[in-house]
């Protein structure tokens, strides 16, 4: 299962406050990603903190992991869990009739051309 987990400081913690384990907890996340348990990671362009998308079992263990990570046990960061389901199959939601005329990129111009 896919978890996306997404973090932000607790109030008071600034970017002065996290340096001195900054390269503790970026060491972790690089042995997850090369465990295959991070796949991908991302800093905010909102705010600070990060986004990372775990490949786990279960949420659980998406939050075991986060809570392990050395700024998490300091106590800097809160974080936030979204999990993640492969979606519906698109097409079983369409009649047969509809299913052919959006299956096609290239019927899409004709089919709204004859609404």
């Amino acid at each position: 299962m896919k978890v996306i987990a997404y973090d932000r400081f607790r109030p008071g913690v600034t970017m002065e406050t996290i340096q001195p384990l900054l390269a503790e907890e970026v060491a972790n996340v690089w042995r997850l990603w090369k465990a295959g348990v991070v796949r991908e990671n991302y800093a905010r362009a909102d705010e600070p903190g990060v986004i990372i998308v775990f490949e786990v079992d279960t949420l659980e263990d998406a939050k075991a992991y986060v809570a392990d990570f050395p700024m998490t046990r300091a106590g800097y960061l809160e974080w936030f869990y979204i999990p993640l389901m492969a979606p519906v199959m698109l097409e079983s939601q369409f009649s047969e009739v509809a299913g052919k005329r959006a299956a096609l990129p290239a019927d899409r111009p004709a089919a709204l051309g004859q609404r």
